[in-house]
């Protein structure tokens, strides 16, 4: 069965109108909300100029790698968060910001990004820190259907 934990992942970009059905049905799959233990999501009422954001509970893992892959072969922005279980994994950040490989980060229960002391200790400059916070803490555009 795996250890639950929640899931909050902000998305924003454009996407096409006629594959929001696809988007629909991967959050279907992971029983994904318009809320924390509200409303399951409706692609209906997606309000477009805002980040779509969904949550959901108990899930194996926090993880829900459909939703991630939609998103990165859509081209869609996204951060997602997913709480940690005591003694299996810790809670974690990750971001996709259109290109490359995703980017994760350890982060707090309550979605803040943490950055061990290791690799603090690992930059030589302030500057150096300021582009790591940077990078780890994308600003998620609007969603958009086109």
């Amino acid at each position: 069965m795996g250890d639950r934990a929640p899931v909050h992942i902000t998305i924003g970009g454009a996407l096409r109108r006629d594959l929001l059905s696809g988007l629909a049905a991967c959050a279907e799959e992971y029983d994904l909300r318009a809320e924390w233990d509200g409303e399951p999501f409706d692609p209906a009422a997606v309000i477009e100029g805002a980040p779509l954001e969904l949550y959901g509970t108990e899930l194996n893992g926090g993880q829900i790698p459909e939703v991630d892959a939609f998103c990165i072969e859509h081209g869609l922005i996204f951060r997602r968060w997913s709480g940690g279980c005591p003694g299996a994994y810790l809670p974690e950040i990750v971001v996709f910001d259109g290109t490359g490989p995703m980017r994760d980060y350890t982060a707090s229960e309550d979605e803040y990004v943490l950055f061990p002391p290791s690799w603090i200790k690992g930059f030589t400059r302030l500057r150096e820190l300021k582009r790591a916070m940077a990078k780890a803490e994308i600003t998620v555009p609007p969603f958009v259907l086109v």
